[in-house]
């Protein structure tokens, strides 16, 4: 079975479900963790769920404090996950 990752984009905050592994999890957490911090604003992360082959996935919550995300950089987010095969929803 495989997982499909499903990506929710808000001006202040990222939901991620449907991750399959802790190595996923944590590669993509470092890569958002650089870009975001890099623009000047802190996170704070959440988990939940189960993986491997039984379990629904992990998912992250993840809070950006600071300025909220403008629009290129939600573009920018946005196409990041869509390289890896996510389903993405960019709230308004």
């Amino acid at each position: 079975m495989n997982m499909i990752m499903k990506v929710v984009i808000g001006a202040n905050h990222i939901g991620i479900t449907g991750i399959s592994t802790h190595n996923k999890a944590q590669a993509i957490l470092q890569d958002l963790r650089d870009f975001i911090e890099t623009r000047n604003r802190n996170i704070s992360i959440g988990f939940e769920g189960s993986p491997g082959p039984f379990g629904d996935g992990i998912c992250l919550k993840i809070r950006i404090y600071g300025k909220p995300l403008d629009e290129l950089t939600i573009k920018t987010l946005k196409k990041f996950f869509e390289l890896r095969g996510a389903i993405v929803l960019v709230e308004e």
